[in-house]
């Protein structure tokens, strides 16, 4: 086997002889610079068990809960009692409970709400408890909505009570 990655004086009819004339051995020319050493046997890695994450990706995915999300033009009517993030840009009547609650700018939601977190771009009204309210300026919040924490943007539509319960 030859090292193409250095230039030897060696012409291409002698190296034919050699590497004929050694059947069982392998012969590699090498430059004044090069060292030699044996071949390292491959470091055996550990297989990842089922609770090691692999990548940042892994890390990710499994901290931060997907939403389940309620698409434009999609009406739902009903009760909705669920773990994890729902986002809606369509539109939901009814009574939800949910860990965090997004309403999307083209979203609209009305009914009773119970959650940690509710997010409003679009539309709500009816009544809603929460932990932590964000109203964004593109936001219309038409009711009563009890929180712990709040962030209301400058250019939101609030008509009803906010109700700070510590």
């Amino acid at each position: 086997m030859f090292n193409k990655s250095k230039t030897n004086n060696v012409n291409l009819s002698q190296a034919n002889t050699l590497e004929s004339d050694a059947e069982d051995e392998q012969v590699e020319f090498m430059g004044e610079d090069d060292v030699v050493s044996e071949p390292q046997p491959p470091i055996p890695t550990p297989a990842p068990t089922p609770n090691q994450r692999n990548s940042m990706m892994d890390m990710i995915s499994t901290t931060a809960t997907k939403p389940s999300i309620l698409s434009e033009g999609f009406s739902f009517r009903g009760e909705i009692t669920a773990k994890g993030a729902i986002h809606v840009e369509g539109a939901l009547n009814g009574q939800i409970q949910v860990d965090e609650l997004t309403i999307g700018a083209r979203g609209q939601v009305e009914g009773v709400v119970t959650c940690s977190s509710l997010h409003i771009k679009g539309k709500f009204s009816g009544t809603a408890t929460c932990n932590e309210l964000i109203v964004t300026s593109s936001a219309s919040v038409d009711g009563h909505v009890v929180y712990q924490t709040l962030s209301v943007q400058k250019g939101a539509s609030i008509k009803g009570e906010l109700l700070l319960v510590k």
